[in-house]
């Protein structure tokens, strides 16, 4: 017998089950250096604001047909799973405020030494100008690193919530396979961005699908009094407000490393 069609769902229903979309702008990608290579100003967190365009990655199921077991009949059986070839990260090209050189263009720079490394091009100038310059490839436990893309949403943070849910996937072996050429023109000046595609040996979901956000304050111990917008009152101290650059650590954790606090992988725990 068929199941009966439903005679309609409560607009108060409606509502708490499709009125929190997740939202496509907010996520964040931690990008870790490879065992060998050792880039002077290599900044994660600024890589992580950088990134401007990212995407979740998908798989699929490589499939066997089977025609003999039954008459007329074709099924098919799974025998690996199959990933992206790739996967694209668009950042944002930035100069950095005390001049420094090593750290302007550090979105390109970074993942040009990246790949010279691989090809054993990281030998300087003057060897790279010789003519009988041979490169060597380097084994791939030095170049490979692993990556991770959070997605997460806008409440991750602000305290609202003891822990917020996020979606955590984690590369494995992952290294730039190719940056994108990067238009320059006269007709206007637009925003520089560098585009790298990574290549990988596979991705997983990771178990750990919620994040503590130690800047939660249980609704008991709010003040009522205090100014401003009455959902975020106690959540912050006057000082949380003075802090700027390294000393800003919105999840109490290490400056410098990732918003999620570190770049140890797997990202969210064993």
């Amino acid at each position: 017998m068929a199941n009966p069609i439903s005679s309609g769902i409560r607009m108060s229903d409606l509502k708490s089950k499709i009125m929190r979309p997740s939202l496509s702008s907010v996520y964040g990608v931690i990008i870790k250096q490879p065992p060998g290579l050792k880039f002077e100003g290599f900044d994660s967190q600024l890589m992580e604001l950088t990134c401007v365009e990212a995407s979740l990655p998908g798989s699929s199921l490589g499939t066997i047909d089977t025609n003999r077991d039954y008459r007329g009949v074709i099924e098919k059986h799974a025998y690996s799973k199959l990933y992206d070839d790739t996967i694209d990260f668009t950042f944002m090209v930035t100069m950095d405020p005390d001049d420094n050189a090593q750290k302007s263009y550090i979105q390109i720079k970074f993942f040009e030494a990246w790949m010279r490394y691989i090809v054993g091009e990281d030998v300087g100038d003057t060897k790279l100008k010789e003519k009988t310059f041979q490169s060597t490839l380097r084994y791939p436990t030095q170049y490979q690193s692993d990556l991770a893309v959070i997605k997460f949403e806008k409440d991750l943070g602000f305290g609202l919530t003891k822990k917020s849910n996020i979606l955590a996937y984690e590369f494995v072996q992952a290294f730039p396979k190719s940056i994108s050429s990067i238009p320059v023109s006269y007709d206007g000046s637009q925003v520089l961005k560098v585009t790298v595609s990574f290549t990988y040996t596979r991705y997983f979901v990771s178990d750990f699908s919620e994040q503590i956000d130690n800047n939660y304050i249980p609704p008991s111990l709010l003040n009522p009094n205090s100014p401003g917008n009455p959902e975020f009152a106690g959540l912050y101290s006057s000082n949380e407000f003075n802090l700027s650059g390294n000393q800003l650590d919105f999840f109490k954790n290490v400056p410098d490393r990732s918003m999620f606090g570190s770049t140890e992988f797997p990202v969210m725990g064993n």
